[in-house]
């Protein structure tokens, strides 16, 4: 390669966030249905372009039993803003919380959970095969999907948010050693309307379907 290519080459890239190796997580099996979470590692979630730690911290913890995939999300937040309150609203127009699971690891299909502050869902199942366009079916539902929010004072302003997904919902069982591939994000608009989108595995743009940036999630005894 010459000269010219390279400054050529230097100038295509130029501006293009460079992006982290994918994240890995280590998702512990408990034997009850009632989560400690105080002794579950927690993950960060940071910019979804550059990486960046973000004004607003949230930090995510997940388990899973012989049924139930476990996920908590524990959200700084100093504003809470959504007006919706029906289920399949387009809560990303507000501040929520969402799971990307694509249990084949494949990149071709996966589901949506979305949660509301006022704990209202979004669920959706999205198709994306190779040539076409990615297609999304919010009319499915996850009949045994359960939810709940709760609001922390201390030490610090904080919604709890947290998720039991179904195996059943998801078409699918992990075992010991099972790695599925989930990305996890948020958005939260400040008292001006500024919005801040954060993921576990940033995209490089603000964008959460990106199959292929979902991070490596393995499922444990321990």
């Amino acid at each position: 390669m010459n000269a010219s290519q390279d400054e050529s080459s230097e100038i295509k890239q130029e501006g293009k966030p460079t992006l982290p190796p994918l994240p890995e997580y280590r998702c512990m099996y408990i034997s009850g249905d009632a989560p400690d979470w105080t002794g579950i590692a927690a993950i960060e979630l940071a910019d979804v372009v550059t990486g960046a730690v973000p004004r607003m911290r949230t930090a995510i913890r997940s388990c899973w039993t012989d049924t139930t995939l476990h996920i908590r999300f524990e959200c700084e937040d100093d504003c809470v803003v959504s007006p919706y309150t029906k289920r399949d609203d387009p809560l990303f127009e507000a501040d929520v919380v969402e799971c990307f699971i694509d249990t084949a690891g494949e990149g071709r299909a996966y589901y949506e959970f979305n949660l509301s502050p006022h704990n209202v869902v979004f669920d959706s199942y999205i198709t994306n095969n190779p040539g076409e366009p990615k297609v999304f079916h919010p009319e499915w539902d996850a009949q045994q999907l359960g939810t709940s929010v709760a609001y922390v004072s201390q030490p610090e302003r904080r919604v709890i948010y947290e998720y039991a997904i179904a195996f059943s919902d998801l078409q699918a069982t992990p075992h010991t050693g099972t790695e599925w591939r989930i990305n996890l994000f948020r958005i939260d608009e400040d008292e001006l309307g500024t919005r801040e989108y954060t993921a576990w595995s940033p995209t490089g743009a603000v964008n959460f379907h990106v199959p292929e940036r979902f991070g490596r999630f393995r499922f444990t005894q321990e």
